[in-house]
């Protein structure tokens, strides 16, 4: 049976007037099987927060409705729930003026053993905490990692830039949207997080291995990160999620 420590925050910020931003999860324990989405909302008189909190409202239905008995191809899942969540975002921005061009990113993990099946869509993302040695899993589906993946700039080049996180594709915008997906070999021990870019743009990857490594239980790892990213300047919204397996 997986023994998991799950944490999360989802902060409005010290500038934002709402928060965008939203987390949803859940954990069968008779299953051994966790999930947990990230999302960032945008666009329209405060849509924003409709479209991420649709996103989130979307996949805890539909996990609800799943035989966790039989549990399916979870790559497959998670690009249905992205994309069927996709045209219901978009199709409720239609009715109203104001939720026009409403959208949000969305990172989804689901863990069962030994394996973290992601699939995502924006700037949203997930590391890996594996031995103590942090990666990003995820590529952000921003304008300038396009130029990166082609090799127009650098890498270093796109950090600096004041326009890295303009969305190359969301959730809600287009009728079509082409989800990435990986999985991720875990050990007990190892941790994923996911985060919105108003906490991942303001910590540096040393940073963020900092606190999930050096951290212990009973600290709040995800509310240490928010003020450091808030003190580091971050102005938009926070959001953090943690899913640890502990050592037995």
């Amino acid at each position: 049976m997986m023994n998991l420590t799950i944490q999360s925050l989802c902060e409005q910020g010290p500038v934002r007037t709402n928060n965008e931003d939203a987390i949803g999860y859940g954990f069968s324990q008779q299953h051994g099987i966790a999930w947990m989405l990230v999302a960032d909302g945008m666009g329209g008189h405060n849509a924003g927060e409709v479209a991420s909190s649709m996103l989130v409202d979307h996949v805890k239905a539909q996990w609800g409705e799943l035989n966790l008995s039989k549990p399916p191809n979870w790559l497959t899942w998670i690009t249905d729930q992205l994309n069927n969540a996709n045209l219901a975002i978009l199709n409720q921005a239609k009715k109203s003026i104001d939720q026009q061009g409403m959208g949000t990113t969305g990172v989804l993990v689901v863990i069962e053993k030994n394996k973290c099946f992601i699939g995502w869509i924006g700037d949203s993302r997930a590391y890996s905490l594996k031995s103590e040695q942090l990666a990003q899993v995820t590529i952000d589906h921003t304008m300038l990692q396009e130029l990166v993946n082609k090799g127009a700039i650098s890498a270093e080049t796109a950090k600096q830039s004041n326009t890295k996180n303009l969305l190359s594709q969301a959730i809600g915008v287009q009728k079509h949207i082409c989800v990435d997906t990986l999985t991720v070999e875990l050990n007990q021990g190892d941790s994923m997080m996911l985060s919105t870019d108003g906490l991942h743009d303001f910590l540096s990857e040393d940073d963020i291995n900092f606190h999930l490594s050096d951290s212990t239980d009973s600290e709040d790892i995800c509310r240490n990160m928010v003020n450091q990213a808030i003190t580091q300047s971050s102005r938009d919204n926070l959001t953090v999620g943690l899913i640890h397996l502990n050592k037995c």
